[in-house]
């Protein structure tokens, strides 16, 4: 693919959170730092009908060059974007539920993929438009997005429980890299080993604490307290966001989750 295929490929695929898809067009040197089920963990992946009608959505993604610089293998493309704003589809969406969207009788599936497609054939679809700067690297003679992974920001994941607690917090990604501008999924397992129900909540603290602001929370899977029973297990997932304005030289971030408990 030219540069720019692979760079529409690569955004409709992102977009329909279609991440093996889109595993498949990152370069070599990063998929060297994460392997496709790591990058699939962190974004969270569409499964089922919702996957089929992200895909749709996604076939009408534009972008349109504004500036090409070629330096042997690597390229800096500047694109305008056009993308069906997923926010404003939302209600026709069953509010992008995927429990509920993979639930829906076939017949309703057909009903509302048909809809979706009609909608973009007709150019009726809200759509949400920008200018972005993507980097790609030239591999065998084929191009593929390079996220830059060596370069970000490691962020690793502690739990903390105190002493004495028959608690047991299991990190299933207990490190991320990182570039601003990525979000980024974590799950937390929660299991009660003990004898008696226990109520408990997890905090979040960041370190350096300085930084804590360039680490956003945007959905955070146990922002409540927590009631396990003897033997109970749960698992939460927050989704992150690291922010811009960091330092060039800062390369790691320390979330520490810290178990309290409650009664």
């Amino acid at each position: 693919l030219e540069p720019l295929g692979t760079l529409i490929e690569y955004l409709r695929a992102s977009y329909a959170r279609d991440y093996k898809r889109a595993y498949r067009l990152i370069s070599a040197e990063d998929r060297r730092l994460k392997d496709e089920k790591t990058f699939v963990a962190e974004r969270g992946a569409f499964t089922g009908f919702t996957l089929e009608a992200a895909r749709i959505l996604a076939e009408s993604i534009r972008a349109t060059p504004i500036d090409a610089r070629e330096s042997g293998d690597r390229m800096t493309l500047k694109v305008r974007l056009a993308l069906p704003d997923a926010n404003k589809l939302a209600p026709q969406l069953l509010g992008w539920d995927e429990e509920r969207l993979n639930a829906l009788p076939a017949g309703e599936q057909r009903s509302l993929a048909q809809r979706l497609r009609e909608s973009s054939r007709k150019n009726d679809l809200p759509m949400i438009e920008g200018e972005e700067t993507f980097n790609l690297i030239r591999e065998a003679g084929h191009w593929k997005i390079h996220l830059d992974w060596a370069e970000g920001v490691k962020v690793a994941f502690r739990p903390v429980v105190p002493a004495g607690v028959p608690i047991e917090l299991k990190l299933l990604q207990p490190e991320v890299r990182s570039q601003p501008g990525e979000p980024f999924n974590v799950a937390l397992q929660v299991k009660n080993n003990g004898k008696d129900p226990i109520v408990a909540r997890i905090g979040h603290r960041v370190e350096p604490y300085e930084y804590r602001d360039h680490l956003d929370l945007l959905e955070c899977g146990f922002l409540l307290p927590v009631r396990l029973l003897p033997g109970q297990e749960e698992e939460f997932t927050s989704t992150y966001f690291l922010g811009g304005g960091l330092p060039q030289d800062l390369r790691r971030l320390e979330v520490s989750y810290e178990l309290v408990v409650l009664h």
